[in-house]
């Protein structure tokens, strides 16, 4: 009898389990936040961020740390200069990063625009 007993309770207990887990698996970066970049915006700012990134790479500072702290430093200017809140950054980042369909169409956006501002698209598609 313990034993029938037992096994009802751990089929019941992983029935609970199991629903628990569907209902509350809907990942909050698949939900489409309201405030969402557009893609051609995010492209436009990516492009601006590795540049930035690539730019700060370059300089010759002590330590991972200094160049940590001028990267964020140059990383808030730009995103004042571009008028856009790093949280919706973040959450947009997220959401496209997320959804590798939408992430890929940015990032060939991206890469065209990097070609372009370093001259070597024309260069690239002759080879």
């Amino acid at each position: 009898m313990y034993r029938f007993l037992h096994t009802q309770t751990v089929r019941r207990s992983w029935y609970l389990l199991s629903l628990l887990l569907v209902l509350g698996c809907e990942a909050p970066e698949d939900k489409r936040p309201d405030d969402l970049i557009p893609e051609e915006q995010m492209a436009n700012i990516l492009t601006q961020v590795h540049l930035l990134e690539a730019q700060t790479s370059r300089f010759s500072l002590a330590s991972t740390d200094s160049a940590r702290v001028a990267y964020k430093h140059q990383e808030a200017k730009l995103f004042r200069q571009m008028k856009v809140d790093t949280s919706v950054y973040s959450r947009s980042f997220i959401f496209y990063s997320s959804h590798p369909k939408y992430l890929e169409r940015i990032y060939q956006q991206v890469v065209e625009q990097l070609q372009k501002k370093t001259g070597q698209g024309d260069s690239l598609r002759k080879s």
